[in-house]
């Protein structure tokens, strides 16, 4: 089964083609502020390069969030456009649970962690289950404080969250807190694909009308309408 992967939830986007659980092809682009107009292209430039055409893709898998707002709204957006046009089943996966992927054998409890601007992160915990992962926690927003505050084990923290939290968990958490690599601080779409088919063999797939990006915060423009409806 061939599945096209999308992941834009941090600056680093990235697009995969898997067949079954085989990575056969992955590119990482730094999104920018021409997302929009780079996504589609490099996703036809990644079929023609592995030998395949747009209606030989089964299943398409996307990154749902939580992560930038914009970002995730142009890869949802795009997940559900192909496949409507291409009448294949597309499933959301949370970003989190991408970023978790990445240590698929930890024997600690893995943190994903996404900075979330304005002194907040998201957040999810998980564990590691004969390679796959066991969720612990929902995916939530909080303070790094408040995070601090739920940490009871060694716990391996992995995303771009840890770049700007890096002391204040190393200082408050000791021994208990654990760092992945730089290079693993970043989802990708082969694991968002991995997961993705993973529930699709299973039979489970969402609405292409209905799915939505998981923002778990108001957006700065929805919160101005709030209070321009407030004052008047």
């Amino acid at each position: 089964m061939w599945v096209l992967g999308i992941e834009t939830s941090t600056y680093a986007g990235s697009v995969a083609l898997i067949e079954d659980e085989r990575v056969v092809g992955e590119v990482f682009i730094n999104l920018g502020p021409s997302h929009s107009e780079k996504l589609l292209p490099i996703i036809e430039w990644l079929l023609r390069e592995v030998g395949l055409n747009k209606e030989d893709v089964e299943g398409i898998a996307v990154s749902v969030g939580p992560g930038s707002f914009t970002s995730v709204r142009v890869g949802v957006a795009t997940a559900k456009g192909l496949a409507f046009s291409l009448g294949v089943p597309v499933v959301g996966v949370s970003s989190l649970e991408v970023l978790a992927l990445n240590f698929p054998f930890a024997p600690f409890v893995i943190c994903s962690i996404i900075d979330a601007r304005k002194g907040e992160v998201f957040m999810a915990l998980f564990r590691s289950l004969n390679g796959s992962l066991e969720r612990i926690s929902e995916d939530t927003l909080v303070r790094p404080e408040q995070l601090i505050s739920i940490i009871r084990e060694k716990t391996v923290f992995v995303g771009d969250g840890t770049l700007s939290y890096r002391e204040l968990l190393k200082d408050s958490l000791g021994e208990l807190a654990l760092f992945s690599t730089p290079s693993l601080n970043f989802p990708r779409a082969s694991n968002c694909a991995l997961i993705g088919i993973e529930r699709l063999k299973k039979g489970q797939k969402d609405d292409v009308f209905s799915l939505a990006p998981k923002y778990l915060r108001k957006s700065d423009a929805e919160i101005l309408k709030e209070k321009r409806g407030e004052i008047q």
